[in-house]
């Protein structure tokens, strides 16, 4: 038992070896090559040709009185004329009231109704005075008018961020709740914890592994989204604003840094997902009971089962895994706030992933020890 390395290697292997962690392995491949080509179905080599044509063109009056005459059915029909303005308009049109007609509105109309929306938006989530503030503060690094820039993948690559969480909380929950529980059910518990070292070393070395396994399965799925996205639409738009997909989100990233950002929250979320999936499986050890809870909760997140007017279960709500990866987290305003100070939820969340990480690991810890022959 003293030769840790060799323990935490051999944790690592029954791990990998496990035909579940084998399947889930390939269901995650299988899932992230649907999420790359899926989008492709939709986009014709024409259109996307034409969503490069303005690339680097800002929207400013010039370019909204050179689109408004080539409409059609207010933004509705797109032909081989007019197919260049579809991204425009559809930025325009996520900005603007139900049924406005785009070409009433200048450029600076435009933007000053997305700084009403973005308003009503803060005060519908029920923000406090010193939150209004922050945002108010925080408005100016975002560079008016908007400049347009082609990222359809860098888009895919964010949307496709979600879905691959999903396939860890699912490998995390199938494949590691049974990193302790299989001990207890081949009655071997009893032996390894009998041996030298048996209690404290070989909980921590298999939690080790244990998040090894999910943290290099997080960085492989990423690196191949990434690669099959960079190859089928190529990875331009990295330093556009995300504004060009969400208008009326008040962050100042572009896409390349909200795309780091998420990989931020996927690690640490992935970390959260091992360490309840190891710890609690030793609480209860019921690896079963384990799985449900982690797929009820990511479930539960996204059903929008809790009004805005709720103003914490909303926000612990949104700060779920599931819903903090998602691009749609773009448009969550609340903020976290202690000591006079706040900071978004992508600060607060990653903090809050690790530290429950660490409490889940105590509990694990104090079960893992308390448990006797007489356990049973």
């Amino acid at each position: 038992m003293g030769n840790y390395g060799e323990l935490y290697r051999f944790e690592i292997k029954k791990i990998m070896k496990n035909r579940l962690t084998v399947a889930m392995l390939i269901v995650t491949v299988l899932f992230i090559l649907i999420e790359a080509f899926t989008p492709k179905l939709y986009l014709s080599k024409e259109m996307e040709d034409a969503q490069k044509v303005l690339d680097g063109t800002v929207i400013n009056d010039t370019l909204l009185q050179e689109m408004y005459p080539k409409l059609v059915s207010n933004g509705t029909v797109w032909t081989a004329d007019n197919m260049i303005y579809e991204k425009i308009a559809e930025m325009e049109d996520g900005i603007l009231p139900d049924g406005a007609e785009m070409s009433e509105y200048s450029e600076e109309e435009l933007y000053k109704e997305r700084e009403s929306a973005i308003t009503a938006i803060m005060q519908e989530d029920n923000l406090t005075e010193g939150e209004l503030q922050w945002w108010a503060n925080e408005n100016p690094k975002i560079v008016i008018p908007f400049t347009y820039h082609y990222c359809q993948g860098t888009i895919n690559f964010a949307q496709g961020m979600s879905l691959t969480l999903m396939c860890i909380m699912l490998i995390s929950a199938l494949c590691l709740s049974t990193v302790f529980t299989i001990e207890h059910r081949q009655r071997t518990d009893q032996i390894v914890i009998s041996c030298r070292n048996g209690r404290r070393e070989t909980f921590f070395v298999k939690i080790a592994a244990g998040l090894s396994v999910i943290i290099g399965c997080c960085v492989v799925s990423a690196a191949l989204l990434a690669q099959l996205i960079t190859a089928i639409y190529g990875i331009n738009g990295l330093g556009a604003a995300v504004q060009l997909e969400l208008p009326l989100s008040a962050y100042s990233f572009t896409m390349g840094q909200f795309i780091i950002v998420q990989m931020l929250v996927m690690i640490t979320a992935a970390v959260l997902f091992a360490t309840f999936a190891m710890a609690m499986s030793e609480v209860v050890k019921n690896s079963l009971a384990v799985m449900g809870i982690m797929v009820g909760l990511f479930i539960f997140g996204q059903l929008e089962l809790i009004p805005p007017r709720f103003r914490v279960l909303a926000q612990i709500k949104a700060m779920l895994p599931s819903n903090q990866i998602s691009i749609w987290s773009l448009m969550e305003h609340r903020l976290v706030g202690f000591g006079g100070h706040y900071v978004t939820a992508y600060v607060a969340a990653p903090v809050i992933y690790i530290l429950i990480s660490v409490f889940l690991i105590v509990i694990g810890k104090i079960a893992y020890d308390r448990f006797q022959v007489t356990g049973r």
